[in-house]
């Protein structure tokens, strides 16, 4: 066992000393890179609570990223891809409304990223900081009696909304050489919709007395649930604060000179 861990702790060592040189990465102006990014997803907005641990819903993205380095701390790119999100009201306060919804919608958008240290330096473990502007479709679903509907098209709140709208991101980064040309990169990014109807949900419940039954149970599922429907004018989201979305990211990407 002292002979086992002697000849590990020489191989660990010689390993850590030979990265550098075995590796060989370095950043360049005008280098460019292409690569993927494969995602955990979460929600956040009317159907959801911020700090519900127990129940995070977690959903999903992949994205085509694209980068070009202008200088030694700064570089231009974009994503480009899809996410998937999902919530249901059970888990929260207003568990006895019982809305629910799930969307798989395009996203895509253009990103400026700032290292926290020069590249120039050699340094291949730099934290960054990025924000970028974009766009997304906004395409909610939900399952009523084993039947999946688009909730757009039912006006749910007694009114049409636009179906892709502007969104803007933030976030910061983490990144670990794998080879010359290779690297990994954490990313932890928050988007903000520029829309309150990533979900359906906004504002108000409505008159739905002279529509189908589907169309009043899409509007309040307490209708599905057989129980007596909520008021016109109760109050069914927030419309002051617009919804958005957590991206927990593996960014896999390849170097180009």
């Amino acid at each position: 066992m002292k002979y086992l861990y002697m000849w590990l702790c020489l191989g660990f060592t010689t390993f850590t000393h030979a990265q550098p040189t075995a590796f060989k990465w370095r950043e360049e102006v005008r280098n460019k890179y292409i690569g993927v990014n494969i995602s955990a997803s979460r929600y956040c907005g009317d159907l959801s609570e911020r700090y519900n641990f127990a129940h995070l819903q977690l959903g999903w993205s992949i994205e085509a990223h694209m980068r070009y380095r202008l200088h030694e701390r700064w570089t231009v790119g974009g994503d480009v891809g899809v996410y998937h999100v999902y919530a249901d009201q059970r888990y929260t306060q207003n568990a006895d409304n019982y809305l629910n919804f799930a969307a798989t919608n395009f996203s895509a958008n253009s990103k400026v990223q700032w290292d926290m240290l020069s590249v120039g330096e050699n340094l291949r473990n730099v934290l960054y900081l990025f924000t970028g502007l974009g766009a997304t479709a906004l395409a909610p679903l939900t399952e009523l009696n084993g039947t999946t509907y688009s909730l757009p098209a039912f006006k749910t709140e007694g009114k049409s909304y636009a179906l892709w709208v502007a969104q803007f991101s933030y976030g910061m980064g983490f990144p670990m050489a794998l080879g010359a040309s290779t690297q990994l990169n954490i990313e932890g990014r928050y988007t903000h919709v520029l829309s309150d109807h990533l979900d359906d949900v906004s504002t108000y419940y409505v008159d739905k007395l002279t529509v189908s039954v589907v169309e009043r149970s899409l509007a309040d599922k307490r209708v599905a649930e057989g129980l007596p429907q909520n008021p016109s004018g109760a109050m069914r989201g927030n419309a002051t604060k617009n919804d958005g979305y957590f991206l927990f990211t593996l960014q896999i990407i390849h170097k180009f000179r």
